[in-house]
């Protein structure tokens, strides 16, 4: 079994009195990492780095708003009926298929509405950053232990109470590693815009499904959880992303009009 880094990981409260909590120091370390190495990915594929970056920030802020108004209305709606206001308490709570669904949102708005770029090929540097980032987000999680499953006898247990149990969070970073090594191993490969979000979403979407099924006791919608039914929808968008990716490949170019030499002026 495994211990508890719930009790083992403690940071002293900053000048002994501001309080500093692992989770967040980790989830800031993750966007750190993230930031840079989408800005890299960017310059070595062609893209702006700067507009990659400015990109990435309003990805990340739409998604944390949306993956807490996702996990409270989901998983806690009991809370919005006791105290409205926990809509606004962005720090308690989060959902990470309400964040993938908040910063595709804002990545949209920020790159093809504002900017008038490619989503596509700026979604493919931003993956090179996330997924990293995404490993500190994780182990941020497995330190607080705040994906509890059931008990087990599994050798990978975590005995943080009077039985050991699943740690969801743990099994999902050690993935996580997982994915962002297939990725690397993948970054010269790009047949064609869009690539590389899309695997990332076919090869976490099912893993994620399974793993549902080892929570505690928790809300469900005719037999899933609100994550599963997110996990097939981001399995389908997976696919939807890489066959429009390769449509937009396959289009042919507008051919430009052909320019008709002005006729020339007839002496008198």
């Amino acid at each position: 079994m495994l211990p508890c880094l719930r009790d083992v990981v403690k940071i002293p409260p900053l000048f002994g009195v501001v309080p500093i909590q692992p989770f967040g120091v980790l989830v800031g370390i993750g966007l750190v990492v993230g930031y840079l190495l989408a800005r890299r990915r960017a310059k070595a594929t062609g893209l702006d780095p700067d507009l990659c970056a400015d990109g990435m920030v309003w990805t990340v802020v739409v998604g944390f708003v949306v993956a807490h108004w996702v996990s409270v209305v989901f998983y806690f709606p009991h809370r919005i009926a006791e105290n409205p206001l926990v809509l606004l308490a962005f720090w308690s709570g989060l959902s990470s298929f309400g964040g993938f669904v908040g910063g595709l949102l804002g990545a949209y708005w920020y790159f093809a509405r504002r900017r008038k770029v490619s989503l596509l090929e700026y979604a493919d540097a931003i993956i090179f950053g996330l997924m990293p980032g995404w490993i500190f987000g994780r182990l941020g999680c497995t330190v607080v232990h705040d994906h509890p499953g059931r008990p087990t006898s599994f050798f990978m247990g975590v005995k943080c109470g009077a039985l050991p149990e699943h740690d969801l969070g743990l099994y999902e970073m050690l993935y996580t590693i997982v994915l962002t090594g297939v990725l690397y191993a993948l970054k010269g490969v790009r047949p064609f815009p869009g690539f590389h979000p899309g695997l990332m979403m076919l090869l976490y979407a099912p893993v994620r499904f399974a793993l549902d099924y080892l929570r505690v006791e928790d809300k469900t919608y005719l037999g899933f959880t609100p994550g599963q039914y997110s996990a097939v929808l981001m399995g389908a968008a997976g696919i939807a992303l890489m066959a429009y990716g390769r449509h937009v490949k396959n289009r042919p170019a507008k051919k430009e009009p052909a320019r008709t030499k002005p006729a020339k002026a007839r002496g008198r």
